[in-house]
């Protein structure tokens, strides 16, 4: 079973994207041409040259790009799907094999802060361009220098902004090419593996078609050894100036408690806080570390103290269970 690839036409159709690209290149063929008419015809229109129509070149560019992305269609089909637990290494091998396979088609939206840097560099890059004849740097010729350097910034701001209009959105089966789950909440929750007490993995669900396969979803999960599937732990993380993870402990139908929190010392840069609560049918245990709301540097929890916290939520979720 391999994952799919550019050369799939049952599962992915590139056929109208052919068209867009081919339309691109022209479009920038005759608008670079265009410029060196131009700067023939009328010496006296640099900055238009030079800075004007590279930013509308940009542009288009970018437009044509996105274009370019939605025009990859998806075609429609059965997924056979199965569920299968992975620990976090071969989760991240999927989702290594995974990006190479679809990262193309899924949305990058932080490359926006990205595009306008290229653009104000698109728009520098012009004018040291126009301020070259004057620093009495010549290749051959005026004219074919001319030539040459337009060709060049013109090429740049094509491609430039025709990777990142693509990059930036999505196509229409976003369902079956997203980015799959990383990000700060993955990296404590991977923290878990081999903690005391812990089974720490992923739960992935597999859609499989036409002998290729895809990740349709993937949730972070954490179980109690020994214990049943009803008591488990999820990773939180808030930003509020810096990661601040935290831990959710659930028992489901496993006894009851009264709501309380207490503070415990665990050999960890801050102590533990645990609240304790009933919600319905389930106990619900959240473990976080008490840290001083006024402090001198920024807080850093580290990997060991969070792997101390989850082996001591772990101990006390073990405790508080009672087998229906």
């Amino acid at each position: 079973m391999g994952w799919i690839g550019l050369s799939e036409p049952m599962i992915i159709d590139y056929s109208r994207q052919g068209i867009i690209n081919k339309s691109f290149a022209v479009v920038t063929i005759v608008i670079a041409s265009f410029a060196i008419v131009l700067n023939y015809l009328e010496p006296s229109y640099q900055l238009i040259i030079y800075i004007g129509m590279p930013v509308v070149l940009f542009g288009l560019a970018l437009g044509m790009g996105a274009g370019s992305k939605r025009a990859i269609d998806y075609v429609p089909g059965e997924w056979e799907k199965r569920k299968t637990w992975v620990t976090f290494t071969e989760y991240e091998d999927m989702v290594e094999k995974y990006e190479d396979s679809y990262g193309h088609l899924y949305a990058h939206p932080g490359d926006l802060c990205g595009t306008f840097c290229s653009m104000i560099f698109i728009v520098i890059l012009g004018f040291v361009i126009l301020f070259l004849p004057s620093l009495n740097i010549i290749l051959f010729d005026p004219f074919i220098d001319s030539i040459i350097w337009i060709t060049v910034l013109y090429a740049i701001v094509a491609v430039v902004g025709f990777v990142f209009g693509f990059r930036i959105p999505k196509i229409d089966a976003q369902e079956f090419f997203k980015a799959p789950v990383m990000g700060d909440t993955y990296e404590f929750a991977s923290a878990l593996a081999g903690v005391r007490g812990i089974r720490a993995g992923m739960n992935v669900e597999i859609g499989v078609r036409e002998g290729v396969q895809t990740i349709l979803d993937a949730e972070i999960k954490a179980y109690l050894q020994g214990l049943p599937e009803t008591v488990q732990m999820q990773v939180q993380v808030s930003h509020s100036g810096f990661a601040y993870p935290y831990l959710v402990g659930t028992i489901y139908k496993g006894g009851s408690i009264q709501a309380k929190k207490d503070t415990f010392r665990i050999g960890t840069r801050y102590p533990a806080l645990l609240e304790y609560s009933m919600d319905d049918d389930v106990i619900v245990v959240v473990a976080r570390f008490d840290i001083p709301k006024r402090t001198s540097s920024v807080p850093n929890i580290s990997t060991r103290d969070f792997r101390e916290l989850a082996a001591y939520l772990a101990g006390e979720l073990g405790d508080i269970y009672k087998p229906p």
